[in-house]
């Protein structure tokens, strides 16, 4: 429900790979992820990062204009490091604030 909230399209592709229904960048992607993972089975923010690009396969969303699964490739690279860092560490402050309101 995220990415559809974030290219604005009501549903996804039935015709994946075939038919994009839309397009993201690689930030929607991370602050989708950042969302998300509380309730990912993930133990990574890049985990979860690939987690949501898998989804995007499956609705035929696109990322900057490539296909989920190059950007996955481009994850395990360390082509995004930096970025998913940044998230990394507003994610680990937020959890440990809410750890200490506890």
């Amino acid at each position: 429900a995220l990415i559809l909230k974030e290219i604005g399209a009501p549903k996804g592709s039935s015709k994946t790979p075939d038919e994009v229904v839309g397009d993201l960048s690689m930030e929607q992607i991370v602050k989708i992820a950042k969302l998300k993972f509380k309730d990912s089975l993930a133990n990574t923010l890049k985990a979860c990062v690939k987690e949501v690009l898998g989804t995007c396969v499956s609705m035929g969303v696109t990322i900057e204009g490539k296909d989920p699964r190059v950007v996955q490739e481009e994850v395990d690279q360390g082509v995004h490091d930096e970025l998913i860092s940044k998230y990394e560490k507003e994610l680990e402050e937020e959890l440990s604030k809410s750890i200490e309101e506890v």
